[in-house]
């Protein structure tokens, strides 16, 4: 009886041991998650974004690295070419940090809070002309992924802006988007076709499956379009949660008093599903 007794006590030792190195474990892999950077709140580290040029197909993505003692942006390029611009940098009298980036291929001006909001581009101007910089600040809780992309009508019409040849050669939609795939989140959208561009948020909705590394998800969202027009849109993202791919593909409709058109979404990369 006393045997029985005791290899019961030591059973329930071992078990309970067991139990408690796996909680332990899955703190530890939980206490991952929650490091932040020392950058996190500040207008140091890193902010990435998108390109897109007016009346050219001409997009890309943008990272800026800000440090004590250097600034540096990197744009690249969806055709393969890419620009490294120097930044100096100055304290403006709201407290603002303002950057110039200059090189050979064009500038723009960036300027950011202290605590790393509100980062914003101006003045953009390269090679092919003027365009637009949309950025979002990096930080360890949602780290940015970037999706440049097109746009297209199944059939324009005789829409005075988006049946314009000349314009439908440069439908850009880029988007900006938080890694994080739990939850519902913030989803920024550049839209560019002709001198006309437009950013809008939109939500990142709760992932809806995984396979392997990669995980799916649906987007959605809605912008004004001219004075009395709107266009809504939602799309699938497909991404790899080890930064390998991104994949997105979704549908618009613009509706005003007098058209309805409706079109397709579709990012240059795209992954292959495991």
């Amino acid at each position: 009886m006393m045997k029985k007794l005791l290899y019961v006590v030591l059973l329930g030792l071992l078990l309970a041991s067991c139990s408690t190195e796996e909680l332990n474990t899955e703190i530890k892999e939980g206490a991952k998650l929650t490091v932040f950077s020392s950058t996190d709140s500040s207008y140091l580290g890193t902010y990435k974004g998108t390109y897109a040029a007016f009346s050219s197909s001409k997009r890309g993505t943008v990272v800026i690295n800000i440090t004590e003692t250097s600034a540096t942006a990197l744009l690249q390029f969806v055709d393969g070419s890419e620009t490294l611009m120097t930044g100096t940098g100055s304290t403006g009298v709201t407290g603002m940090k303002t950057y110039s980036f200059n090189a050979l291929e064009g500038s723009f001006n960036f300027s950011v809070a202290a605590d790393g909001t509100l980062p914003t581009a101006s003045s953009v101007s390269l090679t092919e002309g003027a365009g637009s910089i949309v950025l979002a600040k990096d930080v360890t809780a949602t780290p940015i992924r970037l999706a440049t992309g097109t746009f297209g009508c199944e059939d324009c019409g005789d829409h005075p802006v988006l049946s314009d040849e000349n314009a439908q050669s440069s439908f850009i939609w880029n988007m900006i988007l938080p890694l994080d795939e739990f939850g519902e989140s913030l989803v920024i959208t550049q839209v560019s076709f002709g001198d006309s561009w437009f950013v809008a948020n939109g939500t990142l909705h709760e992932a809806y499956d995984k396979i392997g590394l990669l995980v799916y998800n649906d987007l959605s969202g809605s912008f004004p379009f001219g004075a009395s027009g709107e266009i809504t849109w939602d799309a699938t993202q497909m991404f790899s949660l080890d930064g390998a791919c991104i994949d997105v593909r979704g549908n618009w409709t613009m509706t005003s008093p007098s058209y309805e058109i409706e079109g397709w979404i579709k990012s240059d990369s795209s992954c292959n599903p495991l």
